[in-house]
């Protein structure tokens, strides 16, 4: 990152109020610099709402991804530079290369040091032909240091993996952010690998069955495999010796009684709709994952009816936020709690449900009901909280 006077840079925030789009860019490229990664992303898509060309947009997506890849979100912000990239090829060559240029670092960053060079090596040219010499001199560094670039492990970390650990990404799910490393832990890496820490340690000793926790320095997180697999791995909702329905009811009412008051994550309306409208802005949703029912809808459709429709109360419990077969291990362990928070019940339940009837039947819906000791669910409520999650 470019070295600031975080004093100075402080000041100046202090006594700046942006009212256009070169106000609030700046802005927010200068709260990244002090490591203000919430503010910044605020500005930034204040400056994106206002933006009048092509070129301009595509600078903006390049910013966003930069804090993200400064706050530890590889995954998006590799979104984000490859939209800039497919765009800036289509209609703006002024930002191309800078476009390529942080794409290709960043994917340098996480060891996909192929594809890495070719985008260095299409950024220098690009910008030998453009002729400015510091750019020119930035992507030959770049290209010069790529093997050293990939971020190493902390010390931690790296003296409990090895000198030579073995990663695969093909596993169950194959979601998350998580890799599988030496047949032995998984691995997380990044500000979704802290808020998960943060939230398994404060859940310990309350009642629910946990993955362990290995190993966390820096912002990478090692957990113990348990050696079992996901409800979701059942052929057969009843093949246990207890269904799917009735273990996901029963930890789901152990959770949900845990006290609100002793919980210190917020995730009610106000906040993840906040987040919700971000996801819109930045065109982080995909709309091909939609619910049949929300086919031909927009993000931003979806957005205006959960404004619209929104519940006039939350009826509140520590929720997980993601609660679904896949994140329940056999023995009613609960894994991926990074999104766990004071929220509505029905912010869990409706994902429950939903899963749970997709993927194994009404019968073991009404099991995971009786489990959880609720007879006349809020089906509006079901339907609204199932919709809040196509933004996700």
């Amino acid at each position: 990152m470019i070295p600031v006077d975080p004093e100075r840079l402080t000041a100046r925030l202090a006594a700046t109020e942006p009212v256009d789009f070169a106000g609030f860019r700046q802005t927010g490229i200068e709260l990244m610099l002090l490591g203000r990664y919430d503010e910044a992303l605020d500005r930034l898509d204040r400056a994106l709402e206002l933006v009048d060309t092509e070129q301009r947009r595509i600078s903006v997506w390049i910013n966003l991804g930069d804090v993200y890849r400064y706050r530890g979100d590889a995954g998006t912000a590799e979104t984000l530079y490859r939209r800039a990239v497919e765009h800036a090829r289509l209609a703006a060559p002024d930002v191309l290369s800078s476009a390529v240029q942080h794409l290709g670092r960043a994917l340098a960053e996480q060891d996909q040091l192929t594809e890495a060079h070719a985008l260095l090596r299409e950024a220098l040219e690009l910008r030998t032909a453009e002729g400015d010499p510091e750019l020119i001199e930035s992507t030959r560094v770049a290209l010069e240091t790529l093997p050293a670039l990939p971020i190493p492990l902390p010390p931690k970390v790296a003296a409990l993996l090895g000198g030579t650990p073995t990663w695969s990404d093909e596993h169950e799910g194959m979601s998350g952010g998580v890799a599988f490393v030496n047949e032995t832990y998984w691995v997380k890496r990044g500000s979704k690998a802290v808020a998960e820490h943060e939230r398994l340690n404060w859940l310990r000793g309350r009642g629910i069955q946990l993955p362990e926790v290995v190993e966390f320095d820096g912002d990478v997180l090692v957990l113990a495999d348990a050696g079992v697999t996901s409800l979701a791995a059942r052929d057969d909702a009843g093949s246990g010796a207890t269904s799917v329905g009735t273990i996901m009811g029963e930890l789901l009412r152990r959770l949900h009684s845990i006290p609100v008051a002793e919980c210190p994550f917020d995730g009610r309306l106000d906040v993840v709709l906040a987040q919700a409208r971000r996801q819109v802005i930045e065109g982080l949703v995909d709309r091909d994952d939609f619910d049949d029912e929300n086919q031909g809808c927009t993000p931003e459709d979806v957005l205006a009816r959960l404004l619209a429709e929104r519940p006039d109360h939350e009826e509140l419990v520590v929720a997980h936020g993601d609660f679904t077969p896949p994140n329940v291990l056999e023995g009613a362990i609960l894994l991926d709690v990074g999104a766990l928070g004071v929220a509505d019940r029905y912010r869990d339940l409706a994902l429950a449900v939903r899963d749970l009837r997709d993927d194994f039947g009404d019968t073991e819906v009404a099991a995971f009901f009786t489990a959880y000791g609720l007879d006349e669910p809020d089906h509006r409520r079901l339907a609204y909280y199932r919709l809040l999650d196509e933004l996700f």
